[in-house]
């Protein structure tokens, strides 16, 4: 590679092509599922069916069973609460770092509420024991805790607290554990889309993983060099979003990786893009094809979620009233369940149970060449079908998805052409 082809600039949409690329979405990887995981980075996971979904989109010949087996049979990959509160699929190898830099909300919301609470910190840290101590001869739901410790340290909160998401001292019990690293949620049902959870001690589920095998900065140096290696070209910010990290925690981590990253040149751009040494060449030498790579990703897939972006990047300005995102009293820039081509967003998808396996779709130009519009009908068949044969049904969160989320197309559609746009933010 020479100075002068370090340097070339390119656009937006070759770096688009790109990501599609290099995360498997324009043909079908042909290795194994854990593989495929340590390529494209952690897999969003909170209980629904982003995982299955998204891995299928990837790979030619996947069966739900076969991920499932991975998780909770061999262990080879783990689910974990880490990065922003978020539940993700990762390498057990990667564990400590997820462990490491997990959010520390509750301990956080715990400090600031403490004169309002009804249970002292002794009390609570007792309360903390004897949860750990219930957990020693294997996992037992939150009603089976309830009842192995003592009663009078299980108390309700006023509620000011449970406004913020205090609920009551064996919940900010089991959360405070869980963000120690002593205690994780595990799915009992054994299946990655089940919102039914019960608790285990991190020392029996996974005994060879230390949480505190790792200093908090050295985490966050190790997770920058995962992300820029699977998500780049990216900028700092772009990782200090994904990451849930301040900017400065983000800066100095990226600081220690950057003599492993090498800038990319976007046009139009004043940004630093980078990129790991190791997949420069690669990403230097990539063609855009003449043929139409088009796919269908689940919500919250790595693609869109690993960019702080979206519109304007993934999805055209001039589509910004079209309804991609969910709702939350507004717009937010939160892709639904999407159809891409070429690395560009063009509709949105989603089941239909009462089409007995097909699937709902828009697009959101009318003048999409007919070439493109059979691959988009031929690919929604596949998914269906796969859908139907593995999963059932879609679950497209866990259990706080909330209900006055809209989520839906009908939902959306009322609100296409309405004046209700994203917040467009310029590269």
């Amino acid at each position: 590679m020479t100075n002068k082809e370090s340097k070339k600039t390119f656009a937006v949409k070759h770096i688009n092509a790109w990501r599609m690329h290099r995360q498997w979405l324009d043909r079908p990887f042909k290795g194994r599922i854990l593989d495929l995981v340590q390529s494209i980075g952690w897999v969003y996971s909170p209980g629904c069916s982003t995982p299955y979904l998204s891995l299928w989109a990837r790979m030619a010949k996947f069966r739900r069973v076969n991920l499932d087996k991975l998780v909770f049979k061999e262990q080879k990959l783990v689910q974990l609460e880490t990065l922003r509160g978020c539940t993700m699929l990762l390498p057990q190898e990667q564990a400590p770092i997820a462990l490491r830099i997990r959010s520390r909300t509750f301990t956080e919301l715990s400090k600031q509420a403490r004169p309002l609470m009804p249970i002292t910190d002794e009390e609570l840290e007792r309360l903390k024991s004897s949860v750990v101590l219930s957990l020693e001869s294997g996992q037992l739901n939150h009603d089976e805790i309830r009842d192995a410790v003592p009663s009078n340290l299980v108390r309700a909160f006023p509620p000011e607290l449970r406004r913020i998401g205090l609920i009551g001292s064996l919940w900010l019990a089991i959360n405070l554990l869980k963000e120690e690293g002593r205690v994780l949620k595990i799915q009992p049902e054994k299946r990655l889309d089940s919102t039914k959870y019960s608790f285990a001690l991190l020392s029996n589920l996974l005994p060879d993983v230390d949480p505190f095998r790792l200093q908090v900065e050295r985490a966050n140096i190790e997770l920058a060099g995962l992300y820029f290696r699977s998500e780049g070209p990216a900028r700092v910010k772009d990782f200090a979003w994904w990451a849930g990290n301040n900017v400065t925690d983000a800066m100095r981590a990226a600081a220690e990786v950057r003599p492993f990253l090498k800038q990319v040149q976007v046009k139009d751009s004043k940004d630093e893009f980078l990129i790991s040494e190791t997949e420069l060449e690669n990403f230097s030498n990539f063609t855009d094809s003449a043929t139409p790579s088009v796919n269908f990703i689940p919500y919250r897939d790595v693609y869109l979620k690993g960019q702080r972006e979206v519109v304007n990047r993934f999805v055209q300005t001039r589509h910004s009233d079209k309804p991609f995102t969910r709702w939350k009293g507004k717009l937010i820039n939160d892709p639904l369940a999407t159809i891409v081509n070429d690395g560009e967003v063009i509709g949105i998808w989603e089941w239909n149970p009462d089409k007995q396996g097909k699937l709902d779709f828009i697009l959101f130009d009318k003048k999409t060449p007919k070439k493109v519009q059979t691959m988009i009908r031929k690919r929604s068949v596949e998914l269906g079908t796969f859908i139907k044969d593995n999963l059932g049904e879609i679950r497209i969160q866990g259990v706080d998805y909330g209900r006055h989320q809209m989520t839906h197309i009908h939902d959306l559609k009322a609100y296409w052409g309405q004046g209700a746009q994203v917040d467009v933010s310029p590269m």
